[in-house]
């Protein structure tokens, strides 16, 4: 009889934690190296078999970690020096044969934009070499001292012989301006970090979910499962900012329709948006899940049109205005990626939502976000002739394999998309 006993399946589902062990099961012991239960040198004498199921957590599992550090990997400077991540076993070199194993090859330097739990980054920092460095970028500080909890090996030493983990507490469209100041913690090189590298770095990932850990929290508003302030804002703490609550209960009956159809897709927004106005004052996610209840059935033979699926469309939609996801996004895309990253280097998104994948694909092909509505300019034997692009795309679209989504089905929307810089 309570208003929260209606069917949750599909919900649940999106968001349930991945059994560990079997989600991992294939991580190549190749891949294992580093860790501070095993060789710091980077050395393959231990495997973490007490650990194995390390890059996902409680806090969150990250999505196609594989296919995301494949990707950043095989920037220029990666390959050159070798990486190619085909979890095979490297030659047996003498230690002083640093051609074969990379080591004449400079420093690499990747930023991972969206920090998280940190799984990406500890996937990431385990297949790196001493002298390359991590930035773990996120604008909430709960998810900073997490990932920092778990990454503190990489952290505050020399870099002599293992990779360098750097957190950065910013909102990645913020990049371009936080990262060229920080400086090396505890290093006698010292200085700025990016001065040794010409102010460029060799790849950014971008992974656009929200944490499991985020929506686990019912004082952050983001679930619809669980009661608690109707407030959604990514920085836990902080008082500034616009409401979920003061969206519902402020703006007019049409913009709550424009922004529930253009960040939800919902096609019902115009009935959702007029619950909504009816229900004032709603305070609590139960609230606005009441409101949405009213006008929509608890089961439908389409599960789109259903009251799980509208409420998991309806909050993301307020989600993406609470933090203007889609002008940070635009940022991003658009200054800080091209401006930080170095020819040959790599851009990595992770989307979840058509308006995230959309900006994605436009950048990395157009090298813009918005619709170009004007065909290429080419010359008489079909050629590119317009203005140089950034980027451009590496391959195709990627989606999770049917195991991971079987796994960890939060995977199930992600879209990944990899691009290269071009020379200017």
């Amino acid at each position: 009889g309570s208003r929260y006993h209606f069917q949750l399946e599909e919900f649940v589902l999106q968001h349930q934690r991945p059994g560990s062990r079997s989600f991992l099961s294939s991580i190549s012991d190749d891949t294992m190296n580093g860790h501070p239960n095993g060789n710091p040198n980077g050395g393959n004498d231990s495997y973490f078999d007490d650990d194995q199921d390390s890059f996902a957590t409680s806090y969150h599992a990250p999505v196609m970690w594989k296919e995301c550090i494949d990707g950043l990997m095989n920037c220029e400077r990666g390959r050159i020096r070798g990486h190619k991540h085909k979890q095979k076993k490297p030659k047996q070199t003498s230690d002083d044969d640093d051609t074969a194993t990379g080591r004449d090859i400079d420093p690499l330097v990747f930023v991972d934009g969206t920090l998280g739990g940190g799984g990406h980054s500890a996937a990431l920092l385990r297949v790196l070499q001493a002298g390359d460095v991590v930035f773990g970028c996120d604008v909430d500080p709960n998810a900073l001292k997490t990932a920092s909890s778990r990454l503190k090996h990489y952290m505050d030493h020399p870099g002599n012989d293992r990779p360098l983990f750097v957190p950065v507490q910013c909102n990645f469209a913020d990049l371009a301006m936080v990262l060229p100041s920080v400086t090396f913690p505890n290093n006698d090189a010292g200085g700025r970090i990016l001065d040794h590298f010409e102010g460029a770095v060799d790849g950014i990932l971008l992974d656009l979910g929200v944490s499991s850990h985020q929506i686990d929290e019912p004082d952050r508003g983001f679930s619809f499962m669980r009661d608690g302030p109707l407030d959604m804002r990514m920085s836990s703490g902080n008082s500034e900012g616009l409401t979920a609550a003061e969206i519902c209960n402020e703006f007019d009956e049409r913009e709550l329709q424009r922004i529930f159809s253009q960040y939800g897709d919902e096609p019902r927004a115009k009935t959702v948006a007029k619950a909504v106005v009816k229900h004032r004052p709603l305070t609590t996610t139960g609230d606005l899940v009441d409101a949405i209840g009213s006008v929509t059935p608890a089961y439908a033979k389409n599960k789109r049109k259903g009251r799980t699926a509208t409420c998991a469309r309806i909050f993301q939609s307020l989600r993406i205005v609470v933090n203007n996801e889609d002008g940070v996004l635009g940022r991003v895309l658009e200054d800080a990626c091209p401006t930080l990253i170095c020819p040959g280097g790599r851009l990595v998104v992770m989307s979840y939502h058509s308006m995230e994948d959309r900006a994605t694909k436009r950048i990395m092909r157009d090298g813009s976000i918005h619709k170009n509505r004007q065909r290429d300019e080419r010359d008489i034997y079909g050629n590119y002739s317009g203005p140089p692009k950034p980027f451009k795309p590496v391959g195709k679209k990627c989606k999770a394999t049917e195991e991971e989504v079987n796994q960890n089905p939060r995977a199930r929307s992600a879209v990944l998309r990899v691009a290269e810089r071009l020379e200017q």
